[in-house]
């Protein structure tokens, strides 16, 4: 696999630690929701890392990413006109393309922390279907918090576990706590894994909705090959190994089985 040339044309801070990037990708390319790329950080990482696109328009590819290691540090320095390389895109968009959403359809979208690249990437595709979403987003506190205005989102309701900004509390506690008054047909998550397993013990009593869980798992092949990504789902009455590369990111949360 021949590793794709792009050129960064923004590279701005949003929060604490917290960036947007866009490329200008020399090679035109499909790209679907939910799908990631792998950027080349070598040699400060000598593995790719993988990034979700946000957005891609106009052979520009948006993304988000928090600075947590030497490579995303890397990322960070450069500026407009530097070069990069870059794999992909990768993943199994085909679940989310698939669903069969109507305008009457109440989404809702919840994130913690970095897993908010993901939700607004799920936005802009659920827009084109229904006016009806609902984001949650959270932080642990307001440095880190994104506006997300400025991505053209509205209806939101951000949360922060200190209550230094929005709600206090964790997202989880404050989606939940509302759940029952406002039942949405669809519910999307990214996040820790803590914070997905709260969830799932929260609504698993609730059988009208359907919710999905977007994995951010460490990569290494992004064709399912490596088998570094896998994860363990119900399938048929027994366990079964998926990969998050291939088979995801996106899985039905109720069929995932927390060790």
């Amino acid at each position: 696999m021949e590793l794709k040339t792009a050129k960064v044309i923004q590279n701005k801070v949003l929060s604490k630690n917290t960036f947007l990037m866009q490329l200008q990708s020399i090679q035109k390319m499909k790209v679907y929701p939910t799908q990631f790329i792998f950027l080349d950080t070598y040699p400060y990482k000598f593995l790719l890392k993988p990034f979700t696109i946000v957005e891609y328009r106009e052979n520009i590819l948006t993304l988000i990413y928090r600075t947590i290691s030497d490579g995303t540090r890397f990322l960070s320095t450069l500026g407009k006109g530097n070069i990069i390389k870059f794999l992909g895109p990768f993943g199994n968009y085909k679940k989310i393309t698939s669903l069969k959403i109507k305008s009457e359809d109440k989404i809702a979208l919840i994130a913690g922390g970095s897993g908010i690249a993901s939700i607004i990437c799920l936005y802009n595709y659920f827009k084109n279907f229904t006016d009806n979403i609902q984001i949650f987003y959270g932080e642990q506190t307001k440095e880190y918090i994104i506006n997300l205005k400025l991505f053209d989102i509205k209806n939101i309701v951000y949360t922060t576990d200190d209550g230094s900004y929005g709600n206090k509390g964790t997202v989880v506690e404050i989606f939940t706590n509302r759940y029952p008054l406002n039942v949405p047909n669809y519910v999307f998550l990214c996040g820790p894994v803590a914070m997905i397993e709260t969830l799932y013990s929260n609504l698993r009593k609730f059988n009208s909705t359907k919710i999905y869980v977007l994995l951010e798992e460490y990569m290494c092949c992004g064709v399912g090959v490596c088998r570094s990504c896998i994860v363990k789902v119900r399938s048929k009455n027994k366990s079964v190994i998926k990969t998050v590369c291939q088979d995801g990111p996106t899985f039905e949360l109720k069929n995932i089985l927390f060790d």
